[in-house]
């Protein structure tokens, strides 16, 4: 099993998706946990961008302001998430 977690200071950055979705299938990651991603809210096209082929179940924590924030994703045939 291979995972990734990583303070990222900022999952908005241009060019961070690509290096997201790179990472994941250069990797072969069964999960990803961000943190201090600096967003409210997680879009389904910003989550596609991350994830073009949908493999990963994704859950997330807003953050507070400019600080904060966790979001984690799993392989849907691995793993479960729940929080």
């Amino acid at each position: 099993m291979r995972g990734l977690i990583w303070n990222c200071r900022g999952v908005g950055k241009k060019g961070m998706a690509t290096c997201l979705s790179d990472l994941i299938s250069d990797h072969s990651l069964d999960f990803l946990g961000l943190q201090e991603t600096m967003k409210k809210n997680f879009s389904p096209i910003c989550l596609r961008k991350i994830d073009p082929s949908s493999i990963f179940e994704w859950v997330w924590i807003p953050s507070c302001g400019k600080s904060g924030g966790i979001i984690a994703g799993a392989r849907k045939d691995i793993l479960d998430l729940s929080y």
